[in-house]
């Protein structure tokens, strides 16, 4: 069935976020995989992906936002089966270790002692890749910041009672002769894309590839396209069906994409940074500038716009830039713990971790 992408952390103006509650949750078998050698993780991951995937299983890759290269695990939904990275930033040991199936240890085949001789560069190392991510936080937040101050500018222009109106209209031509057995109302939460080193990262065409209607809300900012989502989503769990939420990757307090998988529908917020226009004869585009907003605002504030879309601009930039200095730290680090890995006992430990997941295809 293939592979869809996520992010399952962010690099949000909130900081570090991580949704890995929600897996653990949902998901019956988790299974951690710890460690610090992140690109051995990755390898192992994609070897398990590879064996559910040639039995025409769907597997969902976590990627992770500092390095998009990398994972951070992977989940087969069908088989209520999740493999996760075991880190410290996401809690996942620490919180809900007593919840998982099993866990492993990749740093059992690294030689402490060949770390020992390096012990002040790397701890160097791992402090910079902290210091450089809370700056790149920092920096999101002011962006973030700046942000409502465009959407207070917007939210002056809005006409609620029209909004109000769009979002029923949608909901009766979504919900229209529909006929439920009622589900397990599944609240899922994941990111559909993040900040990264390499910018804005989003995997929406990925996700909705099989998706029959996609709800593409174009807006300005303050213009009601996360209320409209919340709305329709709260309507879909009132009458029994099961959503998944994505919450936006710079403000996880705003959605940025709905899914209601039983209708195979999918509304997603199609405005910067994730510029989604029309591709598919089912696309359809509900504009909330057009149809809920005083057009006039944009003449009236047009320079106001322009400075605070600048500014907004740079303080993102910074962010990504002080992400890309995180990356080189983390790389730096990668080199000494790959240099002090048992290459055989890496490999013993692979073979153990797959021959368990192999027993889940039984």
């Amino acid at each position: 069935m293939g592979i869809q992408d996520y992010f399952l952390d962010g690099n949000t103006s909130q900081g570090y976020l991580t949704l890995v509650r929600h897996v653990v949750v949902g998901c019956d078998n988790v299974y951690i995989i710890k460690g610090s050698i992140s690109k051995e993780k990755t390898k192992l991951f994609k070897e398990i992906s590879e064996l559910f995937e040639k039995d025409n299983y769907l597997v969902q890759w976590l990627h992770n936002p500092s390095d998009e290269a990398e994972l951070d695990g992977i989940i087969i939904p069908e088989k209520s089966i999740a493999v996760i990275d075991g880190s410290s930033r996401n809690g996942i040991e620490a919180n809900y270790g007593l919840f998982s199936k099993d866990r492993f240890d990749l740093d059992e085949v690294i030689s402490k002692e060949q770390l020992y001789d390096h012990k002040k560069t790397i701890i160097g190392l791992q402090n910079e890749y902290e210091i450089m991510h809370k700056q790149a936080y920092q920096q999101f937040n002011k962006g973030r910041e700046i942000h409502e101050q465009k959407e207070k500018l917007y939210i002056a222009a809005m006409d609620f009672e029209k909004a109000n109106k769009v979002t029923e209209d949608l909901i009766k031509t979504i919900f229209v002769d529909i006929s439920v057995k009622v589900e397990k109302p599944i609240i899922a939460q994941l990111f559909f894309g993040a900040s990264t080193p390499n910018g804005a990262v989003n995997y929406i065409e990925n996700i909705t590839s099989e998706i029959k209607k996609r709800y593409i809300i174009k807006g300005r900012s303050g213009c009601g396209k996360s209320t409209v989502m919340r709305k329709v989503a709260k309507y879909a769990e009132n009458i029994g069906l099961a959503v998944q939420y994505f919450p936006c990757g710079l403000d996880p307090d705003s959605l940025d994409m709905i899914i209601i998988p039983t209708l195979s529908v999918a509304i997603i917020d199609g405005t910067a940074p994730h510029v989604i226009d029309p591709t598919r004869h089912t696309d359809q585009v509900v504009d909330m500038f057009e149809l809920c907003m005083d057009k006039t605002v944009e003449t009236k504030y047009d320079k106001e716009f322009e400075q605070l879309h600048s500014n907004y601009r740079d303080e993102v930039r910074t962010g990504t830039n002080f992400l890309q200095e995180a990356k080189k730290a983390r790389n730096s680090l990668e080199e000494y713990y790959q240099e002090a890995v048992n290459v055989i006992a890496l490999k013993e430990k692979f073979n153990e971790i797959i021959a368990v997941l192999t027993k889940e295809l039984r």
